[in-house]
Formats: C-alpha cells, structure tokens, sequence
C-alpha cells in the first residue's frame, strides 16, 4: 500500500457504506487497516492488543456508518484518531493494574487477613458505602475510574466542562472514601 491516498476513491466507498453497501465498507478496511495496526501498535507495544484494537475500533465506525453517523470525509482520519483515541485509553488502564501472582502477597498487600475472611466483609463495606452516595457520583465514579473515560470525553455528554466533571469524580471519590472509612469504624 502507498503512503498516497485516494481521497477521491474513498469518498466514494464512503458513500457508498453510508448508503449501506458493505462490500465498500470492506474495501475502506483494508486500505486502512494496516495503517490503523500500526498506529496502534506504536501505542500499546503489544501485536495482540493492537489487533484488537482495530477491529474494535472498526467496529465502532461500521456501527457509526450504518447509524447514519460517523465520517462523512477523510475516513483514514478519523480511523486514525478513533484507534489513537483507544489505544491511549487501553495503555492508560493498563498503566494502573496490578499483577501480583501470588495471593498471600495480594492478601498482604491490601492488609487482609491470609485466610481470606476479611474480604467478604470489605466488599459489602465497599457496595454500602457507594450505595449511600447520591446518584450523580455513582454515575460519574462508574463512568471515570471503571469505564475509564476521560473528563474530555464526558464533559459534552453531562453537560459539563472537562475540568467540571474531574472536580465531581475527585468529590465522589472523597465521599466514598470517608463513607467506607465510617462503615469500618463502625464495624469494629
């Protein structure tokens, strides 16, 4: 494949899988693909999680296209951000886990008991706690800290600022720290 695009000829395909033609929509993936891998690749530095990354991210796009969404132009460009956009999220997750094989350490590590009795009691604590925060924190701490969107990417959808929607996650986080710490106390 050339470095050279045909704008021309992939506008036409576009139309094309807009109008529902998914044989075009084919031919679009594979003069993007590789470029797409690539990109996400150079990302992530894993061959496995980038090949996953494209075909989610060509996913997304083919549901875009055929919801009536989605590029309506330079369609390697907004293949390129769309893998970008989620390579940088999976790299970002994958950043803050743990591995710790041995599950003494694990118990050690999170001060438990190595019979495991505590840990039942911890994740009743953890769900009591985050059922007594109002229904707003709920939504923003499930949508940043376990669907890992980004403040950027939620602000528009709740209406708010960037900034708006990490100062409400920091705040819930805070109220559900102190709600699990009163749970505890009043455990013991």
């Amino acid at each position: 494949m050339s470095d050279e695009w045909d704008h021309q000829e992939f506008a036409i395909l576009l139309d094309r899988a807009h109008d529902g033609d998914d044989h075009a929509f084919g031919l679009l993936y594979e003069r993007t693909a590789p470029m797409a891998h690539r990109a996400a690749q150079h990302i992530v530095r894993d061959r496995h999680a980038a090949d996953d990354l494209v075909q989610e991210t060509f996913c997304l796009v083919l549901n875009a296209v055929r919801a009536g969404r989605g590029p309506r132009s330079s369609f390697p460009g907004y293949v390129l951000s769309t893998v970008k956009r989620l390579a940088y999220r999976h790299s970002s997750a994958r950043g803050r886990v743990v591995a710790i094989q041995d599950p003494a350490a694990w118990d050690a590590l999170l001060g438990r008991p190595l019979d495991g009795s505590g840990a039942a009691g911890d994740a009743s604590r953890v769900a009591t706690a985050l059922a007594s925060l109002p229904a707003r924190w709920r939504h923003v701490l499930w949508l940043v800290d376990v669907e890992r969107y980004s403040p950027a990417e939620l602000g528009s959808r709740m209406s708010m600022t960037p900034n708006a929607v990490s100062s409400l996650a920091a705040r819930a986080r805070k109220a559900l720290r102190a709600a699990y710490l009163e749970s505890t106390t009043a455990d013991a």
